[in-house]
């Protein structure tokens, strides 16, 4: 009730050209730059990257990463779905670190991983769980950053029979995105894709 209230009194503007009534008008969103490079092999039947990591896209990733704008989620899982070819019988989120949620107080994979389920009319499954805080990986080396996430999850419940789709908000190397996959056809897991709404650029230094 609070958020509709607020939502007449101070309406959407687009991030991307101010217009008011959507965080991210289809202008804006039709002329975001797509991902068209090759995908990082993270263990997955196909990956899905839907933009680049930069201007408008990389702020509203930003909003709704550090300032809780969580209904971005909605809108860029609006972006993510039409791109997928298969049906599934789940959506799994890639968990953030347990004390990144307690800071934020949320997780923005998991709004993303809900928003997607909802659209496509499938289960979210929450049984992927991160059993350790690790260092955030900006600013690590390929090399590093395998390691920082390594034995960092571990899947919780029933696994779902049939192909399932992993989402998340940005990659780079993709080395967290690979240990979780790892994890999940660990336990039996077999037709996995994954789901991203940005991929952001390493440099040199970063991927040795």
């Amino acid at each position: 009730m609070m958020e509709r209230f607020l939502q007449w009194v101070f309406p959407d503007v687009c991030l991307g050209c101010g217009s008011r009534g959507t965080l991210l008008c289809t202008q804006c969103l039709a002329g975001a730059p797509e991902y068209k490079a090759e995908s990082p092999n993270v263990g997955a039947c196909r990956v899905y990257i839907r933009y680049e990591y930069v201007n408008t896209i990389r702020v509203a990733l930003l909003l709704l990463k550090y300032c809780g704008k969580r209904r971005i989620a909605h809108v860029l899982a609006d972006a993510l779905v039409p791109m997928l070819l298969h049906r599934y019988v789940a959506v799994l989120a890639l968990p953030a670190a347990p004390q990144r949620i307690r800071q934020r107080g949320y997780d923005q994979a998991v709004l993303l991983a809900q928003a997607v389920a909802q659209k496509l009319h499938v289960t979210y499954c929450a049984g992927l769980v991160r059993t350790r805080n690790t260092t955030a990986q900006a600013h690590l080396t390929r090399s590093q950053r395998a390691a920082n996430v390594a034995g960092a999850f571990q899947w919780d419940g029933v696994v779902p029979q049939g192909r399932v789709l992993l989402v998340d908000d940005i990659c780079t190397t993709g080395a967290t995105l690979r240990e979780a996959t790892r994890i999940l056809h660990g336990v039996g897991f077999s037709d996995i894709d994954v789901a991203v709404v940005a991929r952001g650029k390493t440099n040199a230094s970063r991927s040795k």
